[in-house]
């Protein structure tokens, strides 16, 4: 676009007028300038005539002096940063003069302007042989610079997340994104080239050289053989410092809160201090909280450990379980759960040991405890109160576990199959005196029929299954587990070993229990603790060996 001038200057006949644009602002023609411009196309002018037309700034053309000019005047104007070039063509008011192609190309040599030239509007001006005032007649080129390439990352956080009832839980901030192996965790954008630009006197403008992203390949990260992608070499989450991109598969928190949302990671999370209230942390390779553990649920497939004990939380872990004290609180361990200070109110199983280990205040004082091979503590029930303390231990107890969720299952059948029995016997009325007809009715009975045979196929294996647990629960269980109290057993404890019952009934000083030949057998708990270790070290060599015999069968056959 043409810019608008501050100043104007045309010639009508002999009469050379004048108009200066009103102030706006900081754009003001320049008294000097117009006197620079009148000399340089020897016009004459009266300072008088010309200081006035400036004062009035009329935006209107005035006549400013006469001229006497028989030829083609022909002058080019170049802005200031060289970008453009404007021409003025003033025709002669008499006489049959010419306008020649050199008078417009000494004009434009004159100031140097010799690219971006418009030559169709050149031959267009040389065939009209009129007047022109300021027409664009060259341009330059502005620089285009190149663009640095980039590092783009493929999964952004997200704040908040929409749960069914279409609220939204701001506990589920995803702070944590988690890649898997494999994944493509970035793409990488290569630079894009720029162009050189130009001014209409020739000067080229170079463009910005572009840059390669920034990037250094960091830990558990490899590039992809085109150079294009950033890869996951192991489960995690992506860590940026700097220009270094890397995967770490342990996740460090201060806390876990508001501030943190939910965490859910494929490695291990540690917790510097609390894990508060109604929050969540999943973790598939461990859990570590340096503080203490709220009414939250903690699940990892690893080890879970609690520096400072835990309140009303739910625990599921596919290894072991540490933690100071346990008080209201549901815990499920692959492994053992050793807790030093009390087990207070909770509900506890473990494939492996339950073991408190302060060594004379330790406690295990109500809820159930259930462990496959040993449960132990300074002080087992109450002896202030009489409050039932169940310990459950040994391979019978998992039986029972099997044998109590099937019996439900039972049931639960036997409701399902005697609401379809009544609907049967209804229908089967209505099929005997006519009412059913129509074809969708019969096929709504014969469905059911279907139905309530399924059912009767379930409830019959499952009995079968019923009586096999019963009769194996009856059978000797293997011998190893104990229950022990090294300083006092209390009246309230209710034990099951190897689901052989025994309640203790008076107040009992350091005594450990097992099972001989289905009976519950009581010894002193030095002997039981160091019975107890020797059967441990037995059963973790016979499990060593039976593994190098494996290794060696294995070795052998591949052979």
């Amino acid at each position: 676009m043409n810019e608008k001038p501050l100043f104007e200057v045309k010639f009508k006949g002999r009469q050379v007028l004048l108009r200066v644009t009103p102030p706006e602002g900081k754009l003001r023609a320049n008294l000097n300038d117009i006197q620079k411009f009148l000399r340089s196309r020897q016009i004459e002018f009266r300072h008088e005539v010309l200081f006035d037309i400036f004062r009035r700034a009329s935006n209107d053309f005035e006549p400013l002096s006469q001229r006497d000019t028989l030829d083609y005047e022909v002058e080019v104007e170049v802005s200031e940063d060289k970008m453009k070039a404007w021409i003025t063509i003033v025709a002669p008011d008499v006489g049959d003069a010419s306008l020649h192609p050199n008078m417009i190309k000494e004009a434009l040599e004159r100031v140097h302007v010799n690219k971006g030239i418009f030559y169709e509007s050149i031959k267009k001006l040389l065939a009209e042989k009129q007047s022109v005032q300021r027409k664009l007649i060259a341009e330059g080129k502005p620089k285009l610079d190149g663009e640095d390439g980039t590092l783009e990352f493929l999964e952004e956080a997200q704040v908040g997340q929409m749960v069914e009832d279409n609220t939204v839980d701001y506990r589920e901030l995803n702070t944590v994104k988690n890649v898997t192996e494999g994944t493509v965790i970035a793409r990488i954008h290569v630079p894009t080239p720029g162009e050189n630009g130009f001014t209409v006197d020739g000067k080229v403008l170079k463009a910005k050289i572009p840059k390669k992203a920034r990037l250094k390949i960091g830990r558990n990260v490899q590039l992809s053989e085109d150079g294009r992608q950033l890869i996951a070499r192991q489960d995690g989450y992506v860590v940026r410092v700097g220009s270094r991109v890397s995967v770490e598969n342990v996740l460090d928190l201060n806390n876990v809160d508001s501030e943190s949302g939910n965490i859910r990671f494929h490695g291990v999370v540690r917790v510097r201090g609390q894990v508060e209230d109604a929050y969540v942390v999943e973790a598939e390779k461990g859990i570590e909280v340096g503080g203490t553990v709220g009414k939250a649920v903690l699940t990892s497939k690893g080890d879970i450990t609690i520096g400072g004990g835990a309140l009303n939380a739910q625990i599921t872990a596919g290894g072991n379980v540490t933690a100071k004290f346990l008080s209201d609180c549901e815990v499920l361990s692959g492994g053992s759960v050793v807790v030093r200070d009390y087990i207070l109110h909770s509900k506890v199983e473990a494939e492996g040991m339950v073991q408190v280990t302060s060594s004379s205040k330790g406690f295990i004082t109500g809820g159930n405890i259930r462990a496959g091979t040993e449960i132990s503590a300074a002080i087992l029930g109450s002896g202030v109160s009489e409050e039932v303390t169940i310990l459950e231990v040994g391979s019978g107890v998992d039986m029972l576990k099997s044998f109590e969720a099937l019996d439900q299952r039972i049931n639960d059948n036997l409701v399902v199959f005697e609401k379809l029995r009544k609907n049967l016997q209804y229908l089967q009325k209505q099929r005997i005196s006519g009412q059913i007809q129509d074809k969708a009715r019969l096929e709504e009975y014969q469905r059911m029929v279907a139905s309530g045979r399924q059912v009767v196929e379930k409830i019959l294996n499952q009995s079968r299954k019923y009586h096999h647990y019963k009769e194996k629960m009856g059978e000797p269980q293997p011998e190893g587990v104990w229950i022990m109290g090294g300083e006092e057993l209390h009246p309230g404890v209710v034990m099951s070993i190897q689901s052989v019952k025994h309640k203790i009934v008076e107040p009992l000083s350091s005594q450990g229990f097992t099972t001989e030949e289905n009976l519950i057998k009581s010894l002193p708990y030095g002997v039981a603790l160091k019975t107890s270790k020797q059967q441990r070290f037995k059963q973790q060599k016979a499990k060593y060996q039976e593994e190098m015999m494996k290794k060696a069968l294995e070795g052998r056959s591949d052979g």
